[in-house]
């Protein structure tokens, strides 16, 4: 890309945009160009397509900090929202044990069930042989 020695001058023209400028305050579009001043040889900067004094400049080094500036407090709320979603899970584990031992204790209440059953039959198969007998 190409250098724009008034691009370089003392005063910075970002009006206020923070972050990467899509565009200029005129309205044009803005692209990335590379200074080949021996001051910044090579050092990328942003600039209205226009390339007329007093339109938007600004370094990309500088768009990138005040990037990554503005995503520092999204990501504490969500790394908050996440320490909240893990803490549901482990709620929501504690739930699916506490339904697991209901379930263990409910089969083992439907064999002990299962088992009266068994045994009040004999034994009410018993008393009618013993009847049955005892009547003939």
């Amino acid at each position: 890309m190409s250098s724009d020695s008034t691009a370089e001058s003392s005063t910075v023209n970002t009006y206020g945009i923070r972050g990467f400028p899509a565009s200029c305050v005129c309205g044009t579009k803005t692209t990335i160009y590379t200074s080949e001043t021996n001051k910044n040889l090579g050092r990328p900067f942003f600039r209205c397509l226009t390339r007329r004094k007093n339109h938007l400049f600004k370094w990309v080094e500088e768009a990138v900090y005040e990037e990554v500036q503005d995503a520092l407090p999204k990501i504490v709320l969500l790394e908050a929202e996440l320490n909240k979603e893990k803490s549901d899970i482990e709620d929501l584990k504690g739930v699916v044990t506490e339904l697991m031992e209901e379930v263990v204790r409910g089969k083992t209440e439907v064999k002990r069930c299962k088992v009266m059953m068994t045994i009040l039959f004999v034994i009410m198969c018993v008393i009618i042989i013993v009847l049955l007998v005892s009547l003939m």
